[in-house]
């Protein structure tokens, strides 16, 4: 099986998957040697065969240094099942411990393999879901109709390091061979949030146990704040850095809160702590989204209304942008088992998979069609 470390350390375009349809070829997908097989084969035959592939992708619309006859010719594909998103375990899988058949992998790992360079794809499964052929039972040496016409995996969440016209050819390729629909994973800015807290609180929960602190992990923190035309035409972005130094003043318990104003429930967040810093010191209402229910309703509340989004969020740990960028940073291998990696490495796994979280359970998908 693959690392899940392999999704450490890259820059990803994230999309989203409608689940993928397997069952009139094979039952089972994740857990099977042969169909990961058959699919690599026929993606390299794709590959291979497309017209992208053909005209070079036309990359010299992306990049020069990506063309066809740059890069070379395609050496193999291989379709791997990721272990775990466990970003803790160092080596995902151990050689010496049998492998449970009853515990589905987190994913699949694709990796194409040029003369000159390697792009991978990943597919990411929700946590805790079992492989759908075990889900109907079938008899031995007869092969079941139903579960073979109902079989699917759902692997909502598409990360690509691919240039633009090979990640649309590997696109067509999951549509055509699969019945799936893919679209752009869009983050709104109260999904920006959550995102953010799911890192921050991952982090003071590491530090807590160990000797590395919070601004060691999260260094400095830079936001990106798009304004919306009819509000400031000529003020489209304005970047907010927040220094090593002060950044745990704005990281509050749930009981306390910055400024004079001690509005209930601000303060747990690093957002909420810098709109009440920001509109005490500069009469700046920014209205972000907080990453917390408000008047006990579900999903995230707002200051005020929304003319002002959150498009970027980056630290020494990760960055997220708004139109689905995502990167997250952490030291694997050798030294990397003191206080400070596996705190990166543990927050890193908890951005993942409020991300996996967002694209399963179609969050942001208003926000996708404005």
């Amino acid at each position: 099986m693959a690392s899940p470390h392999h999704l450490l350390n890259t820059s990803w375009t994230s999309h989203r998957l409608s689940p993928l349809h397997h069952g009139l070829e094979h039952d089972a997908l994740l857990n099977n040697p042969v169909a990961l097989e058959t699919y690599a084969t026929r993606l390299r035959d794709h590959l291979t065969n497309s017209l992208a592939d053909a005209q070079g992708w036309r990359a010299a619309e992306d990049d020069p240094t990506t063309a066809l006859s740059a890069i070379g010719a395609l050496q193999y594909c291989t379709w791997e099942p990721i272990s775990t998103l466990s970003f803790l375990s160092s080596q995902g899988v151990h050689e010496d411990e049998p492998q449970d058949q009853d515990r589905e992998p987190a994913g699949l790992l694709i990796t194409l393999s040029y003369e000159t360079i390697t792009y991978r794809a990943a597919l990411l499964a929700p946590p805790g879901v079992r492989p759908q052929s075990q889900k109907k039972a079938r008899k031995r040496g007869r092969p079941s109709k139903v579960s073979s016409s109902s079989s699917s995996t759902c692997l909502p969440l598409l990360l690509t390091r691919l240039p633009k016209s090979l990640r649309e050819s590997f696109i067509a390729f999951l549509s055509s061979n699969f019945d799936t629909y893919v679209s752009s994973l869009r983050i709104s800015s109260a999904g920006l949030c959550d995102v953010l807290e799911s890192y921050v609180s991952s982090v003071t929960s590491s530090t807590t146990s160990s000797s590395a602190s919070v601004e060691d992990i999260i260094r400095e923190m830079h936001l990106a704040l798009s304004f919306a035309p009819p509000i400031a035409p000529s003020l489209k972005v304005l970047n907010v850095s927040i220094p090593r130094e002060t950044l745990t003043s704005f990281l509050r318990t749930s009981d306390s809160s910055i400024g004079s104003s001690g509005r209930a429930g601000m303060g747990s967040s690093v957002l909420s702590g810098l709109s009440e810093y920001l509109q005490k010191h500069l009469a700046l209402e920014l209205g972000l989204p907080l990453p917390f229910p408000t008047s006990g309703a579900g999903g995230s509340g707002s200051l005020v209304g929304g003319y002002i989004r959150l498009t970027k969020v980056a630290c020494a740990g990760f960055v997220v942008t708004g139109e689905g960028r995502l990167k997250v940073v952490a030291k694997v291998g050798e030294g990397s088992e003191d206080g400070k990696s596996m705190g990166a490495l543990r927050a890193g796994e908890a951005l993942v998979k409020a991300i996996l979280e967002r694209a399963g359970s179609g969050f942001d998908r208003e926000e996708e069609q404005d």
